[in-house]
C-alpha cells in the first residue's frame, strides 16, 4: 500500500511539472476600480491536453476566467468555463484576448501590490503562485 500511495503522489508531482507557468502580471488598477485581471502564459510539456477550470486570487472574493469574443461587429468580454492548453503547447492570457478577472476587489492594484493567484486544473493539479505584482 505504501508502495502505491508513493508511486501516486510522485506521478502527481512529474504531471505538475509538465505545467509550467511563464510572466504572470496583475493590471494595475484607478482608484476605486471594481475589477482586474490577471495575464500569464500556461505552458503544457505533457503529451496530453489540460484545462484551467478554476482560479482564486488574494485580491478579491470573485475569479472568473474571461476571453474576448466578436460579436455582431463588436468585441466583448465573456465569461468562460475553461480554458484549453494543448499537449507540448501553451495558453498565453493576454489583454483583448484570454484573461483571469478579479471582481470585487478589495483594494486598489498599485505598483506595490504582491498577489497571489491559485490555478485549478481538471487533472486535480493546483499550482499558486505568489507575489504576483503588475508589469513595470
Amino acid at each position: 500500500m505504501k508502495k502505491i500511495l508513493a508511486l501516486c503522489i510522485f506521478s502527481s508531482f512529474l504531471f505538475a511539472n509538465d505545467i509550467v507557468i511563464n510572466n504572470p502580471y496583475v493590471k494595475q488598477t484607478p482608484p476605486n476600480a471594481k475589477a482586474t485581471a490577471f495575464f500569464l502564459e500556461i505552458q503544457n510539456k505533457s503529451n496530453k491536453d489540460i484545462k484551467l477550470i478554476k482560479a482564486d486570487n488574494s485580491l478579491s472574493d470573485t475569479t472568473e476566467i474571461h476571453d474576448h469574443i466578436m460579436e455582431n461587429g463588436k468585441k466583448m468580454m465573456v465569461q468562460i468555463p475553461q480554458i484549453i492548453i494543448k499537449a507540448n503547447s501553451s495558453a498565453i492570457l493576454k489583454p483583448g484576448g484570454m484573461h483571469i478577472m478579479a471582481l470585487n476587489l478589495k483594494q486598489n492594484v498599485t505598483e506595490n501590490t504582491k498577489a497571489s493567484l491559485t490555478l485549478y486544473f481538471d487533472d486535480n493539479t493546483t499550482i499558486k503562485l505568489q507575489d504576483i505584482s503588475p508589469k513595470k
